[in-house]
């Protein structure tokens, strides 16, 4: 099991389990932004306490729903 923390790199995850990019748009609106080609661009290198700054979530948010959608798959 991976353990997702606020420092966890967002294309890291992504690479690992590419069912996060629609799940997270499917549990939250605000996650759309990361599948546009932009978003991929602006978050390249980003971690999920960057990611959760611009889904206007807090850290703990973020990384939970990461953390739960990983553990379904």
């Amino acid at each position: 099991m991976v353990e997702v923390t606020g420092e966890s790199k967002y294309m890291d995850l992504l690479n690992e389990y590419p069912l996060l990019k629609t799940d997270l748009v499917k549990n939250n609106h605000k996650f759309k932004f990361l599948v546009t080609p932009m978003g991929k661009i602006s978050l390249w290198e980003a971690n999920l306490e960057e990611v959760s700054e611009k889904a206007e979530m807090s850290v703990d948010e973020t990384v939970s729903l990461f953390q739960k959608l990983i553990n379904s798959y």
